[in-house]
């Protein structure tokens, strides 16, 4: 259409026919063509009006390509192995001029479609990468959720069965006690009563002290003391598990000099919870054995048993809030999984660590390191 408009202006009139104006694939031995002037109208090409008023009417159409004009008085033939994109025009004779066709070729069409593909190509890949980045983030979040909704369910299950059985205990044992007060095993009942209260209490004490932990409401009360008598006395409350147990706790390998700072409630929580574990985890007749050596700026204490052990590719989920190793002999055990992440945190918080040697035989061996001074 550019090249008719402006021919018809110095060509005497253009065909601008289906047949005659259209796009259609030209040899490229054809540009330019070398065909002797016939007249006025091959004087036209050389014409630098007629070439700016063709640059003006291709930019009207937004064609921005180089191109390449040349007349013949022959229909150039297509060569479909070896073109170049280009429109051919028909000038019918008039006068004393024969018949000739005008063709406009332009050899960088198919780079700049190229380059504009790329563009829009590249646009398209971005689009598609962030819908499948987001659409990625909103399957995992949902994900997230239903695990933490599967893990909520099992926590409150868990905590009726927990809560439960000690206070069918206490509910027993005090309807014993009102039916015959005058007994002599209301001893044994009131020990019950004990024993189940303060189980209660300790794992009510231990979800509010990791949530309040959590929220950064907690400062810890620092004070000089020894390790050597701060294990002495968690052992020693918790005597009547061990006699229940009949487990042999060892603490002799640690020396007496050794001091650290710290929280006295929250460490003898600590060490309490992971005492607890020894016992509970294990088979056989349970030796705990306590030992703590010098480090750099610090003490290490270790926490050896024999129990049933973890995997090693469990050593760093244990510490997770609500894990627990789906196990059978495990889940025998009551509880939330919040003693080792309780534990974490606690050490975390007076600058330490704990860390669970996997390197072990048989049973575990905790590692818990704590500055001299925190």
């Amino acid at each position: 259409m550019a090249l008719c408009s402006t021919l018809e202006e110095y060509g005497g009139g253009a065909a601008c026919t289906p047949e005659t104006c259209g796009v259609a694939p030209v040899a490229n031995d054809l540009l330019p063509a070398s065909i002797e002037p016939t007249g006025n109208r091959q004087e036209i090409l050389e014409n630098e009006a007629f070439r700016e008023d063709l640059r003006k009417n291709l930019d009207f159409y937004n064609i921005d390509l180089n191109y390449q004009i040349s007349q013949s008085q022959c229909r150039p033939q297509a060569d479909a192995n070896n073109a170049t994109p280009a429109c051919v025009v028909n000038i019918p004779p008039h006068t004393d001029q024969p018949e000739s066709f005008v063709t406009l070729a332009f050899p960088e069409k198919e780079k700049f479609m190229s380059g504009n593909l790329k563009y829009m190509i590249g646009a398209s890949m971005l689009i598609l990468l962030f819908t499948a980045i987001v659409l990625w983030l909103a399957n995992w979040w949902l994900m997230k959720q239903k695990k933490l909704l599967n893990t909520n369910a099992e926590i409150y299950n868990s905590m009726a069965h927990e809560f439960r059985t000690p206070l069918t205990n206490i509910q027993l044992a005090a309807s014993l006690l009102s039916k015959d007060p005058a007994s002599p095993g209301n001893i044994k009942l009131l020990d019950i009563i004990t024993k189940e209260n303060s189980r209660l209490i300790q794992q009510v004490e231990r979800v509010l002290h990791l949530a309040r932990i959590d929220n950064g409401d907690y400062a810890l009360r620092n004070e000089r003391m020894s390790l050597k008598s701060l294990v002495a006395s968690v052992i020693e409350d918790m005597q009547m598990q061990i006699e229940e147990k009949k487990a042999v706790v060892s603490l002799e390998q640690i020396p007496d000099t050794f001091e650290i700072t710290g929280d006295r409630q929250h460490l003898t929580n600590a060490f309490r919870n992971l005492i607890d574990n020894a016992l509970k985890y294990s088979v056989e007749k349970p030796v705990i054995t306590i030992l703590a050596r010098e480090e750099q700026d610090g003490i290490l204490i270790s926490f050896q048993d024999n129990g049933i052990g973890i995997p090693a590719s469990r050593s760093n989920q244990i510490f997770d809030k609500f894990h627990r190793i789906q196990d059978t002999q495990v889940n025998e055990q009551k509880g939330f999984g919040l003693g080792l992440a309780y534990v974490k945190r606690i050490i975390e918080l007076h600058k330490g660590f704990i860390k669970l040697d996997c390197g072990m035989q048989q049973g575990s061996c905790f590692n818990v390191y704590l500055p001299k001074h925190s």
